[in-house]
């Protein structure tokens, strides 16, 4: 028997006319419960599981390590089965406004609440279950990828291979490429088996060990129809999503002036354009989280048959014709609306005591690396002379313990050879061209050591030096300390890396020194850390993580850098400096900002925030900046 997906598709459209009033409230009661009780529930079973790590606080390297840890793996687990085990149940609650509909019944946003959340505990069951067959399905595949990287990406520094893309990384990626796509069909197949373990907890009141295998049971026929309907959502939504953006765009281009006659009509425009962008976004939400769970409440009754709502809500006949606009709980729902406005208030009174003074420096990433070749004499003089106030460097120790500045592991990408800098004597560096890989000009170009960038830099710039961490650094820090002493310019520099230890380590030595985090990624709150400043990529320097760290004392930079847009948005959300290889664009950026008042870099910032900008930088903004 073929399944009718049209049909199921089509009622679930008819019912969603009859109440969409419920589903709005439920939705937006759905997002308020996210952050109200989601969020500070994760946060707190979060800070329980790291309460046995040495800070807290994870980054980058360090969460692969705890997740492979049996505090790790349990802190995964669970804290992954609430947090999904709570989507189920905001999920549910669309799922009972359907069902009780096909019963003639009208279920409020807050009869759906009660019911979905009083099976809450099942719910987190079935999450916990659900998870941990996918960790079981994606073990195979992470293995697979682990040594598929060992075979094809483990002779020389990854970086060779993103810069020069040869044969190996090719087959690599088609290979993890296929892999891939299996377990991804495997785990689609695996879903399509569970999906009606949901409604099945719900209105059969099974146990979630009972609703797994009956779902499997009831969807077997069907499970590739499932499964193709599953993937067929998913692409409907990428293409709703890329649409709304690509809508949002052209709408900027329409209504935001290129040329404007002033900042009043570019705020207008912005205005109207953030409105219709809003909107392709709620369409974009009326499918994600509001119509699948109606179709899957409809796919349910057709294949399973016979759950109902148990305890009933409401009575047979109430259901009318008309939507209903009635808001039950209204002091819970007002209590909501009002925690919405404190939010939105807070947000105007952070945004209007915004301190709206650039206080961002420049630092050249690699002395500036779009510019000359990275890491290199040439690299760091093309940096001051473009107005740098810091230089970026990578150090590490060479065969003779001499402190260099190099930032792979080996030279395959900046010489093609893959001697490696911890086997590379000073004598065979002085003989390595490190600069005609960026142009021929700069053949003359060596790895400087340490010394070299601080003779250099004195006087006319900053050094921010990262230690790199290879597993050969036999006593970097203190070699560090011992050649900044001896340049007397200690006032002059800071250090910085993504190995917390090390930071630590290199503290030990000259407390009173500047000391930095290097972070991409984190578990935890980074700006708990024993640091003066973080260094964060831009997605990591949000607004709130900037403004906390400032009220920790801690300073914020953001890496790497190089669209002209994205620095305006950087330096408004107040970071204390733009790490970039394009030094001269940063600097004109800067420039131009000065000219602006705080209203026009609110409009600015608002701009590119939503990206309502983009698609500018090869025009106005690059030539104004």
């Amino acid at each position: 028997m073929k399944l009718p997906l049209p049909t199921i598709l089509g009622e679930s459209l008819k019912d969603f006319r009859r109440v969409w009033p419920q589903l709005v409230f439920t939705d937006l009661m759905a997002r308020v419960l996210a952050v109200v009780v989601l969020a500070p529930v994760v946060g707190l079973m979060l800070k329980i599981f790291l309460a046995g790590t040495a800070t807290g606080v994870l980054t980058d390297a360090a969460i692969a390590s705890f997740l492979v840890h049996p505090t790790g793996l349990a802190a995964l687990l669970v804290v992954g089965a609430v947090s999904l085990g709570i989507w189920l149940a905001e999920t549910g609650q669309f799922m009972v406004i359907r069902v009780a509909s096909m019963e003639d019944r009208r279920a409020t946003w807050l009869d759906a609440l009660k019911y979905a959340f009083g099976h809450l505990r099942p719910l987190v069951h079935l999450a916990g279950l659900v998870l941990a067959r996918l960790l079981l399905i994606s073990l195979p595949f992470l293995a697979a990828v682990g040594v598929l990287y060992w075979l094809f990406l483990g002779a020389y520094d990854i970086n060779y291979y993103l810069a020069q893309k040869p044969p190996e990384l090719l087959v690599a990626v088609a290979a993890s490429g296929l892999l891939l796509t299996v377990t991804a069909a495997w785990i689609v197949v695996r879903v399509a088996g569970w999906l009606l373990a949901l409604p099945m907890v719900l209105f059969e009141k099974m146990g979630a060990r009972e609703a797994m295998p009956a779902s499997r049971q009831a969807t077997a026929p069907y499970r590739t129809e499932i499964a193709l309907c599953l993937v067929a959502w998913i692409v409907a939504g990428a293409l709703l999503s890329g649409a709304a953006t690509f809508a949002a765009g052209r709408l900027g281009d329409l209504l935001i002036p290129r040329e404007s006659p002033g900042l009043v009509a570019v705020l207008a425009g912005l205005t109207a354009a953030l409105a219709g962008t809003a909107l392709a976004n709620l369409a974009v939400a009326v499918l994600t989280t509001v119509l699948f769970p109606l179709f899957l409440a409809r796919l349910y009754r057709t294949v399973a048959g016979p759950g109902e709502l148990r305890p009933e809500i409401a009575a047979r006949g109430t259901l009318g014709e008309k939507a209903l606009w009635k808001i039950p709980g209204k002091i819970f729902f007002l209590a909501s609306a009002g925690i919405l406005l404190l939010s939105s208030a807070g947000t105007y009174l952070a945004v209007r005591s915004h301190d709206w003074k650039d206080r961002a420096v420049i630092v050249a990433h690699r002395g500036g690396a779009a510019a000359a070749p990275e890491n290199t004499l040439a690299a760091f003089e093309r940096g001051i002379s473009d107005g740098a106030d810091w230089l970026e460097l990578d150090v590490q120790e060479n065969a003779d313990g001499v402190v260099v500045v190099v930032h792979d592991r080996d030279f395959m990408r900046v010489a093609a050879t893959d001697l490696q800098v911890w086997k590379a004597t000073s004598a065979e560096l002085e003989d390595l061209d490190v600069g005609s890989f960026f142009a021929p000009r700069y053949s003359d170009q060596r790895a400087p050591t340490l010394g070299e960038v601080l003779e250099l830099a004195k006087g006319k710039a900053g050094l921010f030096i990262e230690l790199k961490y290879y597993g050969h650094d036999g006593n970097l820090e203190a070699k560090v300390v011992d050649l900044v002493e001896a340049a007397e310019m200690e006032s002059d520099i800071v250090v910085m890396s993504l190995k917390y230890d090390g930071v630590r380590k290199a503290a030990a030595l000259r407390p009173a020194w500047t000391y930095g985090l290097l972070n991409a990624v984190a578990i935890g709150d980074p700006t708990r850390l024993d640091v003066d400043f973080l260094a964060l990529t831009a997605k990591a320097a949000s607004y709130a993580t900037i403004r906390r760290a400032h009220r920790s004392g801690m300073k914020v930079y953001v890496w790497t850098v190089n669209d002209p847009i994205q620095m305006s948005v950087m330096m408004s959300r107040g970071v204390d400096g733009i790490i970039t290889d394009k030094v001269a664009l940063a600097t004109r950026v800067k420039d131009l900002r000065e000219t602006l008042t705080p209203f026009g870099r609110f409009v600015l910032w608002m701009a590119g925030e939503t990206g309502l900008l983009r698609g500018m930088e090869r025009s106005s903004l690059r030539d104004d900046a």
